[in-house]
């Protein structure tokens, strides 16, 4: 029997883009990323909001790490 090649993981590519905006309360950041590989994108004003997007396409382990 063929020693068994290991598998890689899929590959999960994002790009991520930041911009500030000066309004009447101040400065804001904003930001979008999207998923390369299936196209999908967002918009998003909070970092929490950036990681469960990545999150969705990044398998973890049972424990929740990376």
């Amino acid at each position: 029997m063929p020693p068994k090649t290991p598998t890689r993981p899929p590959l999960n590519t994002f790009i991520i883009r930041f911009w500030r905006e000066q309004g009447a309360e101040g400065v804001r950041w904003h930001g979008q990323i999207q998923h390369i590989q299936s196209g999908e994108r967002i918009a998003f004003t909070d970092e929490e909001v950036m990681l469960s997007f990545i999150r969705r396409w990044v398998q973890t382990s049972k424990d929740g790490k990376w």
